[in-house]
């Protein structure tokens, strides 16, 4: 059946690429250029059907890869074009010659969108008199659209197509943001406009939570094509401040579709002691060179689901991770710590200079019921890690199953493709157990050795091997000899099959 495709303008502050231009079928697809040369140019549309897409670059074609491999998605290249069939959404990363990566991102097509006006809409330019030019400040506009929806008992906040300037907003019980393709909520370059919420000690920045959600809220959404950009490799930079992007801040029923979170400048995306958490769809596009960048930390939450998702991250791209009081990050959350439980990753692509499907380094409240499934891992450090390091709780039943691991090439803390540790750093230590590791398809094994090692008086214990395929190999491996897992210290295993 023939596609449907929609496109999004290339809002006035960011650039267009100079490598690559994109069709969709016949449509154009804009090309931005992420942040700098050591990262990535993307390529954001939606569409439904089958579609060929064309992808002209500024050199004669010698080499590519459509990635995740998994896929095998078959190109055909005639002298500076490559071409390939889509037949469903896929967040893919093109790589052609020696030149930066592409990450053609083909959304499926929105479903409920709202309308721009009418009884419940709050539309931040017709209302509220927001400035989608990016020339003044539109904080106090998008937040009495957000206030009187709410107020409302409930309703739609409209970001038209358009930029801008944001400091702190507060998301409120009942209230969907909507952000047109090509909107962009973007965090003012002054740190004087944003909040002190944290001091990350381990930067010495002080940080702010950009967007967050009212205490003891429900019901909040956050759904369309735009984006939300932290500004942050530029604060980080300039003004020695960082932000956590998106923050769901004790909050139940929170959900994310389809919005691009950009260059936080720290942490990203950190549903944090909530509950019935969704997310869906969602575009993590952070620096490949700022470090502490993770993109998607589930935190001291429960009953969250993370699916149909690409994060692309300097450090930690896919986490769990539960803190204390005292951790920095964490003094001023609301509440007490919680434990983390019932959290999925499903359907997730990963690229990361660090861990890419992680538990931990933070385990100061148990972590149980963790499940990564159904995914992708373009480049990484360390593939698949648990890295108790701090606090004295448990991480218990946690699954990896269907993953499928291109390359081991980064060298923080690696590179090799399992991670399972429990580690002193002098904070208390806890015991690592029920670990599934089942049809893992392993293409690197990283240069060095893959570590299962516990620290006494914890065993990692529990661990099971089922259908591990190294380099290529269509059988499965039968020893820890045979997967590369050779640091190896006080564990039970409970087979390998």
């Amino acid at each position: 059946m023939p596609a449907t495709i929609e496109t999004y303008s290339v809002p006035s502050i960011y650039s267009e690429s100079t490598y690559y231009s994109v069709k969709a079928d016949h449509v154009g697809i804009p090309v931005i250029s992420f942040l700098t040369d050591r990262d990535y140019d993307y390529a954001h549309f939606s569409f439904s059907g089958s579609t060929t897409i064309t992808i002209k670059v500024c050199e004669p074609i010698d080499s590519f890869s459509i990635s995740p491999l998994a896929f095998e998605i078959q190109g055909t290249v005639e002298e500076k074009q490559l071409t390939f069939d889509l037949q469903e959404s896929r967040y893919l990363i093109v790589k052609i010659n020696n030149l930066k990566e592409l990450v053609l991102v083909a959304d499926p097509l929105e479903v409920s969108v709202p309308p721009a006006s009418g009884n419940g809409i709050h539309h931040v330019v017709a209302d509220y008199s927001a400035d989608p030019a990016g020339k003044t400040m539109a904080t106090s506009a998008i937040q009495a659209a957000i206030n009187d929806a709410s107020s409302a008992g409930g309703g739609v906040v409209y970001v038209p197509e358009g930029v801008f300037l944001i400091g702190n907003l507060i998301l409120k019980s009942h209230v969907t943001l909507y952000l047109q393709g090509g909107a962009v909520l973007r965090a003012t370059d002054h740190k004087e406009e944003f909040t002190v919420d944290f001091h990350k000690d381990s930067l010495n920045y002080d940080g702010t939570w950009l967007i967050q959600t009212e205490p003891n809220s429900a019901n909040i959404a956050i759904t369309g094509r735009g984006t939300i950009d932290g500004n942050g490799s530029w604060l980080r930079a300039n003004q020695n401040f960082v932000s956590n992007l998106i923050v769901p801040m004790s909050t139940s029923h929170f959900t994310i579709d389809g919005i691009i979170g950009r260059d936080a400048g720290l942490w990203a995306l950190i549903p944090t002691r909530s509950k019935h958490v969704k997310i869906a769809n969602y575009k993590g596009f952070q620096s490949l060179v700022d470090y502490e960048d993770d993109a998607i930390d589930i935190v001291e939450s429960q009953h969250v689901v993370v699916t149909h998702t690409i994060a692309i991250s300097e450090d930690d791209p896919f986490s769990t991770k539960t803190w204390n009081e005292a951790t920095d990050i964490a003094r001023n959350w609301p509440g007490s710590p919680q434990v983390l439980e019932h959290v999925t990753f499903d359907d997730c692509v990963a690229w990361t200079c660090c861990a890419a499907f992680k538990v931990g380094m933070g385990v100061e409240q148990a972590q149980r019921n963790v499940i990564f499934k159904n995914s992708y891992i373009y480049q990484a450090s360390r593939a698949l890690a648990i890295h108790h390091r701090f606090g004295k709780a448990t991480a218990e039943n946690i699954t990896f199953e269907n993953i499928d691991i291109e390359q081991v090439i980064h060298t923080r803390n690696g590179p090799y493709w399992l991670h399972l540790e429990i580690e002193d750093s002098g904070r208390g230590i806890g015991p690592v157990t029920q670990v599934l590791l089942k049809n893992i398809k392993v293409r690197d094994q990283g240069r060095l050795p893959s570590m299962l090692r516990g620290t006494d008086p914890f065993l990692i214990e529990g661990v099971t091997f089922e259908q591990i395929y190294m380099k290529g190999s269509t059988k499965t491996a039968t020893s820890l000899e045979e997967m590369n897992i050779h640091n190896i210290e006080l564990y039970v295993l409970n087979e390998i099959r």
